[in-house]
């Protein structure tokens, strides 16, 4: 999947990479580190945003989705994986996605879709699009859609038990913090939604017009 995202964004030496939502910055890291890639997360959860700092080394802002903290047409790429069905007002983040890439920039996404807005078993909050009208979402904020595919199923194992070995350390770090179980019960719904066919995950890249 993250081979995907890069390709599609085109990561190179130096790519300037926000990734709104970023988490812990595993994703981040992975450009980093095999692309060489300059990420720089951004995150509501202030915990999160000192993980990726004090674990990956990554520059990391705490911020809403609706105001991200970077100037007009600054970034070569924004990543956004598994953001947009966690907010009802979908425009305004990718209103504010488009505001930040520069012309030639891309987008890569990762989205939970959905024929019912909010399925049974949902977690608190989230409000998922139908995979027809997600064209439809970005189009309107001046993205278009370049792909929409499923995830490979093929995964870099090594990479995988890194990530997992990270998620681990922050559950020690922060063990007994209400966000960190309410992130970890919003997973396993997301894993049996998918699991029971009820959710699905798409891969979209994006480029502004």
């Amino acid at each position: 999947m993250l081979e995907w995202l890069a390709r599609e964004c085109r990561l190179a030496q130096r790519t300037v990479l926000l990734d709104v939502g970023g988490g812990m910055g595993g994703p981040a890291t992975f450009a980093a580190r095999e692309y060489g890639a300059r990420p720089v997360v951004l995150e509501p959860m202030i915990a999160a945003c000192r993980a990726a700092a004090d674990l990956f080394g990554l520059k990391a802002l705490a911020c809403e989705g609706s105001r991200l903290p970077v100037a007009d047409e600054s970034a070569d790429a924004v990543w956004c994986l598994g953001v947009l069905c966690t907010t009802p007002d979908k425009t305004e983040l990718l209103e504010e996605i488009a505001r930040v890439m520069k012309p030639a920039a891309r987008l890569g996404l990762l989205a939970f879709v959905s024929d019912q807005p909010r399925p049974p078993g949902a977690p608190e909050g989230n409000d998922f699009p139908s995979e027809t009208e997600l064209p439809g979402l970005l189009e309107k904020t001046g993205l278009e859609v370049t792909a929409l595919v499923d995830p490979p199923e093929s995964a870099d194992h090594a990479w995988q038990r890194r990530a997992d070995e990270a998620t681990a350390l922050i559950g020690q770090l922060h063990a007994g913090d209400p966000r960190l179980d309410e992130a970890r019960d919003q997973q396993q719904r997301i894993k049996k939604l998918i699991g029971d066919g009820v959710v699905r995950a798409k891969l979209l890249s994006a480029r502004r017009f």
